[in-house]
């Protein structure tokens, strides 16, 4: 939570409020993952091997995307079967939250579902509702599963860190 004294733990109330819908339901939560480390080791092995071309780790990502999936499945934690799966590489500690349900993707705008810290060092997650901020603090392979209802959310780096490498998992918008 962030106040004019700074940081410091949310509520249970606050967390709540972070989750209610346009109509003040409760839409679901936001809840913490994590990937095991030889999921992270494999992401990282990908990446190293595509020479700076990303056309040379599509076909390795596309089966990487897949062992997230089920690895998902596993531990159930539903995705929808249209979800989509991409990396982002960000260095903009500064950018305005954006609504997870206006998330842009390479393919175009669509709902945020779960992000995850696909780097070697800590990374935060903000979520922001009109009267308070959350902010989560993401170590290597840690991330988030968003409400259905949605939130506003920014990821920055952590402690001078350069570039925040994050999993964004969502679907495109059907409009």
């Amino acid at each position: 939570m962030l106040d004019s004294t700074g940081w410091r733990g949310a509520s249970a109330d606050e967390m709540a409020a972070a989750c209610i819908d346009e109509q003040g339901r409760t839409a679901g939560d936001v809840s913490v993952i994590a990937i095991p480390k030889h999921l992270l080791r494999r992401w990282w092995s990908l990446a190293e091997s595509g020479d700076g071309d990303p056309t040379h780790i599509k076909p390795g990502f596309e089966s990487y995307a897949r062992e997230i999936a089920e690895y998902f499945n596993y531990k159930s934690w539903p995705l929808p079967t249209d979800a989509l799966m991409e990396v982002a590489v960000s260095d903009d500690a500064t950018a305005a939250p954006q609504p997870s349900r206006a998330t842009r993707f390479s393919r175009g705008i669509g709902t945020l579902l779960a992000v995850i810290n696909l780097g070697d060092e800590n990374l935060r997650i903000v979520l922001s509702e009109e009267s308070a901020q959350v902010r989560v603090i993401l170590e290597p392979g840690e991330g988030v599963m968003l409400p259905a209802c949605g939130v506003l959310w920014n990821l920055a780096t952590f402690r001078g860190s350069d570039l925040a490498v994050t999993m964004l998992i969502g679907r495109l918008s059907t409009d």
